[in-house]
This record gives C-alpha cells, sequence and structure tokens, in this order.
C-alpha cells in the first residue's frame, strides 16, 4: 500500500544522504587534491546517495495501485521514448555544430518528458 507521507520521509532521507555524500566528497577532493583511481573513487561517492533515491523511487512503483502503476508506466514510457528522439535527434544535429549534449543535461531531459507523460497519462484514464 502506498503511503505518500512514508514516501517523502524516505525520499527526503535519500536525498539528503546524497547532498551530504556530494558536498562531503567535493570537500575531501579539494583537501586532499589525489589522482588517478583515488580521484575516481572520491568522485563516485555520492553515487551511494543515488542509489538510495532510486531504492526509494522503485519501492514506491512497487507499493502503487494498478491504476497508478499503469499511469506511470505511459509516464515513464512517453519519458524514454521522448528523451530517445530528443538525444538522438541532438546527436545528429552536433554534426551542424550544435554543442555537445552532456550526461548530466540528460536527467532534466526526462524528468520533463516524465512529467510531460504523467499529465497525458492522467488525461487519458479520467
Amino acid at each position: 500500500m502506498f503511503r505518500f507521507k512514508r514516501y517523502l520521509i524516505e525520499l527526503g532521507s535519500a536525498v539528503a544522504l546524497y547532498a551530504v555524500l556530494l558536498f562531503g566528497a567535493a570537500a575531501i577532493e579539494r583537501t586532499l587534491e589525489p589522482t588517478g583511481a583515488l580521484k575516481l573513487a572520491i568522485n563516485l561517492i555520492p553515487m551511494l546517495g543515488a542509489f538510495a533515491v532510486a531504492w526509494v523511487i522503485l519501492r514506491a512503483l512497487w507499493r502503487l495501485d494498478e491504476m497508478q502503476r499503469r499511469i506511470q508506466f505511459d509516464a515513464i514510457a512517453i519519458s524514454f521514448l521522448g528523451t530517445a528522439l530528443v538525444t538522438f535527434g541532438w546527436g545528429f544535429a552536433e554534426a551542424a555544430g550544435l554543442p555537445h549534449l552532456r550526461a548530466f543535461q540528460v536527467w532534466p531531459i526526462m524528468c520533463a518528458f516524465w512529467g510531460f507523460g504523467l499529465f497525458i497519462a492522467q488525461w487519458r484514464y479520467r
């Protein structure tokens, strides 16, 4: 059973963990100025928080009722396809002089398409 308040607490805790690890890793890197494998390991530390966020979201999806799961599935499918089309098209456009699309820029594109997909799916199943 999905409990929104519980989800917010779990998600907030996971995001807080991510933020602490992100700022902590940045501080450690500035202090130690590591190189090589140690630098890579320090820079990947925030991924532990990102995995925690992903786990919380997956657990929330598993707790949804069938209708909400269907709506989320449609929204995620729209997000996946929209992001694929935009990034694929952008790759061709880079040959025409558009700037390189960084991996960090893909996440906001996915979120925007997910929001759009959620709107469409909720409207569709009214």
